[in-house]
């Protein structure tokens, strides 16, 4: 069981980055480690009773568990203070144009509630709706409206910026 923890982990270890990255751009390369392993930890004792049920995909069971890992340890860490936003971007100022566009746009989703969070991480994905609704526990009409009305609202927020 051990070897096929690891190859899970090992075809998956994008998809774990992507999370760690979403919920931790700003808080600096050892926290986001920190959180890969944080999730890497609840997968493993999450495991053996996922390998012997399979009551979903593996990929839906990866995206709850790092998910919720992610969220709770965002709310365990309340308090800790961010730099403004334009003071983030003019830091990057140095970066490639196309990196600067991706950093703002999770500067943008940085502001959005945990579930319009996990919603855009997982269309990011490029998961489908069915995937999605899977993986929140919400109907797929529901992921298609909460979806619209995120890039509205990452819209509006981009205009403000």
């Amino acid at each position: 069981m051990e070897q096929e923890f690891e190859k899970l982990i090992s075809e998956n270890r994008l998809l774990i980055l992507h999370i760690c990255r979403l919920y931790r751009i700003w808080n600096g390369r050892e926290t986001e480690e920190d959180l890969y392993q944080e999730i890497v930890l609840n997968l493993w004792k999450g495991f053996p009773k996922f390998y012997q049920n399979q009551q979903c995909k593996t990929s839906t069971w990866l995206y709850r568990v790092a998910l919720n890992t992610a969220l709770l340890q965002k709310r365990n860490e309340k308090n800790l203070s961010y730099t403004s936003i334009n003071e983030k971007i003019t830091d990057l100022a140095h970066d490639n144009h196309e990196e600067l566009l991706i950093r703002q746009l999770y500067s943008l989703v940085e502001k959005l509630n945990w579930e319009e969070k996990s919603i855009i991480t997982l269309y990011l994905q490029e998961l489908s709706h069915k995937e999605i609704a899977e993986i929140l526990g919400i109907s797929v009409s529901n992921v298609g409206t909460k979806i619209q009305r995120i890039k509205l609202k990452l819209k509006n927020l981009n205009k403000m910026e």
